[in-house]
């Protein structure tokens, strides 16, 4: 019943000529998504910590210090955003991991273009961190919190319109 192979050498050799190739592009894959998973992971570490860094126990922010605001007819949110550098002047980049897969190289493909199909080897990691805090009111160039004595709708905190900034 059982078949008696004369020789075996040389087997194992022909295995890892097949398997290796296989198994190092599994890990150059692999490799790509870990690098932009841990990137992510750092950038939302470093966008919260700096981020209550930067209200330091102040309950009142956004606060209305800053001549940011002076567009905006109402807003109550705070943030922080993780960029790369900022393009045109005032457009944040996210920075971008490569997935490497052997033979597959676009050369019309980077990370500095804007994806021009659904199939790219970038991955964009971009992280924003912020919460809700005090209403603000822009009447006439005058920036109210709300609610306040001043014949501000009270509604304002309260309704959900009062956390999204509106231009």
């Amino acid at each position: 019943m059982k078949k008696e192979i004369k020789s075996e050498k040389g087997q194992a050799l022909i295995e890892l000529i097949v398997f290796l190739p296989l198994m190092l592009t599994l890990y150059s894959v692999i490799g790509g998504f870990a690098n932009s998973i841990n990137g992510s992971i750092n950038q939302q570490k470093i966008a919260r910590s700096y981020f209550y860094y930067r209200i330091q126990n102040n309950s009142t922010i956004p606060g209305t210090k800053s001549g940011d605001y002076a567009s905006w007819r109402q807003f109550g949110m705070f943030y922080i955003g993780w960029k790369d550098k900022f393009e045109n002047g005032d457009l944040p980049v996210m920075p971008c991991y490569k997935i490497n897969i052997p033979f597959k190289e676009d050369p019309s493909d980077g990370c500095e273009q804007p994806y021009t199909s659904n199939n790219t080897l970038w991955i964009r990691v971009g992280t924003v961190y912020g919460i809700c805090g005090a209403t603000y009111i822009n009447q006439n160039n005058q920036v109210y919190l709300a609610p306040d004595m001043q014949g501000m709708n009270f509604s304002a905190v309260a309704d959900q319109s009062s956390c999204k900034i509106s231009q």
